[in-house]
């Protein structure tokens, strides 16, 4: 790339950051473009911006049309001086005595444009004076062009400086609400279980021994929940605070998801469903073994909690510089419009909420950040109803 053209994409990014172009008429803009006919005795002035290929005015007194292309602008002409520049008679002018402003309507005869420029030096467009006689500014009626053309500027950076605010409250606003309904739904995840806890104790010294041996089991289940919600919330700090450290050696994905079979077959054989693994041959990757066993984990157990009845199957591959590895079920499965949310924390689907499936919603957060730390990519495929499918794809060689 030229660095003509380099230095055009940065004053054109420049421009689009202020998002004006296009908008409606404004007072403020309006009053200094009136001004500047008024302080210049001209009978028209005009805010022009320039893009790519038109010159579009974000206010304009005295005449229309000035939303034409950028071959025939004047004030692309302007905007690359430091100061005004003055035309005193168009047709003059070798540049613009054959400009269709000049020969047709509205017949301009006289030009004079301060540059319009952001406080990193980047050239808009121009505060523009026009008139249909041939003239001269005066230095003290130039000088005043310029001040009021950095007062241009200066209710452009006003704008943005709000838009930016009302972003960031709205974020605010987001995350605000996302704390209510993290401290809600945590509370009840750690109440539930601390309450069976501390009920079993209250009457285990009451009970006979071979009731007590089944309370005490009551009490470890109930316990290793807590630990694992526990334990996904520090996991998902780290993710947030982008602390996640990959202890990578040669592993086989394969391996992996037989193990994590293995580990939950029971669970879901009580739930009345079948959970199998398709992973007959060798995926070898370099990864880090505990954090994908973490976010497999959490796609079994996920898939698991949102199957009511059916089977789940765990399946690798190797698919040429890359390695599959998916969880599919025949579950509730999710809507186009929360597959994006459920990757952000402490989010759920609204079916997560109508059939009150117990979590946090911090799994697939998770899974996303280990799967982001490994350079990899996760994707959902779902048709609600019917079953869920998320994957999870690895370079193999790290």
């Amino acid at each position: 790339m030229s660095d003509i053209a380099a230095a055009e994409g940065r004053r054109l990014a420049a421009l689009h950051r202020y998002e004006v172009l296009d908008s409606a008429p404004e007072a403020d803009f309006d009053d200094i473009a009136l001004l500047a006919a008024q302080l210049c005795r001209t009978p028209s002035a005009a805010i022009t911006l320039v893009t790519s290929d038109r010159q579009w005015p974000k206010s304009a007194i005295g005449f229309e049309g000035c939303d034409i292309s950028r071959e025939h602008s004047f004030c692309a002409h302007a905007m690359r001086g430091t100061e005004v520049m003055q035309v005193p008679d168009t047709l003059l002018d070798p540049r613009f005595r054959t400009n269709p402003l000049v020969t047709g309507e509205p017949y301009l005869r006289f030009y004079a444009g301060a540059p319009l420029v952001t406080s990193d030096g980047e050239p808009l467009g121009s505060l523009c004076v026009l008139d249909h006689e041939p003239r001269l500014l005066n230095p003290a009626e130039c000088a005043g062009l310029r001040t009021l053309a950095k007062h241009v500027m200066a209710q452009l950076e006003l704008r943005q400086y709000a838009r930016g605010l009302d972003r960031a409250n709205e974020r605010l606003r987001d995350a605000d609400r996302v704390k209510d309904e993290f401290i809600s739904r945590i509370t009840h995840e750690l109440r539930t279980p601390l309450t069976s806890i501390n009920g079993y104790l209250e009457v285990l010294g009451d009970v006979p021994p071979q009731d007590g041996h089944e309370f005490l089991a009551r009490i470890r289940r109930n316990s290793d929940r807590l630990m694992a919600l526990v334990d996904d919330m520090l996991l998902a700090a780290q993710a947030g605070q982008s602390a996640l450290v990959l202890r990578r050696t040669v592993i086989d994905l394969a391996e992996l998801a037989r193990a994590a079979v293995a580990r939950n077959e029971v669970l879901a054989a009580g739930r009345g469903l079948r959970l199998w693994a398709d992973a007959p041959e060798p995926v070898p990757v370099h990864a880090d073994e505990q954090r994908l066993g973490q976010a497999l984990e959490r796609l079994v157990l996920n898939a698991v909690k949102f199957t009511p009845r059916g089977d789940i199957r765990v399946r690798t591959a190797a698919l040429g510089d890359e390695a599959l590895l998916e969880v599919r079920d025949t579950g509730i499965g999710i809507g186009p419009a929360d597959r994006e949310r459920v990757l952000a924390p402490f989010r759920r689907t609204a079916d997560a909420e109508r059939h009150e499936v117990q979590g946090a919603g911090l799994g697939l957060s998770i899974v996303k950040a280990i799967v982001d730390a490994h350079g990899g990519a996760l994707a959902i495929e779902s048709d609600p109803g019917r079953g869920a499918a998320v994957s999870i794809r690895l370079p193999t060689g790290g």
